[in-house]
């Protein structure tokens, strides 16, 4: 199949990535009230995040918990696209970040798992109410995912599994060209 690049506009990226990732039906969703609502939030490690440090990248949003073995097993695949794909240039994004969104309700399980995963050099961000927490509801979160959305806050992935972002970070960065 051919696509061509006038046709090949956000509304076309969402599209190839519903056809793999069918159990997310909310593409059009946009995300940029909720990361400026966090804007200014203290994170893990006593800094601020400001939203224009992540404006114009491809940013993934990892929501995860420490006590959760999955989601601690799973904190290695965003680390390694964060080291690929940092760098690069997508359709509709120059780079990629990640904020980490725990849903924890203590500090220093939190803090441990983070160091012991390696995941320090992420935006790390959590109010501490577990799976009562407000932003996970803000993002319509229930449990652990990780979420693909580019530069205009629009999720182009959506999946617990991060090959699906990987798959659509390779799409764009091809598209960027």
């Amino acid at each position: 199949m051919v696509i061509k690049k006038r046709v090949f506009g956000s509304a076309g990226i969402i599209a190839v990535v519903l056809l793999s990732s069918a159990r997310y039906d909310n593409a059009d969703q946009v995300y940029k009230t909720q990361i400026n609502s966090i804007d200014g939030t203290e994170e893990i490690n006593g800094k601020r995040f400001f939203a224009d440090s992540v404006a114009g990248k491809m940013l993934i949003i990892n929501f995860w918990a420490s006590y959760d073995a999955t989601s601690r097993i799973n904190n290695f695949d965003p680390v390694a696209l964060a080291d690929e794909f940092r760098y690069k240039n997508f359709y509709n994004g120059d780079g990629l970040d990640v904020v980490s969104i725990s849903l924890d309700r203590y500090k220093s399980p939190l803090r441990q798992a983070i160091l012991t995963d390696g995941t320090s050099e992420f935006h790390h961000i959590c109010d501490y109410q577990g799976l009562d927490s407000e932003l996970a509801r803000s993002f319509d979160v229930n449990g652990p995912v990780n979420m693909l959305v580019d530069a205009d806050g629009k999720v182009v992935a959506r999946d617990f599994n991060v090959s699906q972002l990987r798959s659509t970070l390779e799409i764009l960065e091809s598209k960027a060209k």
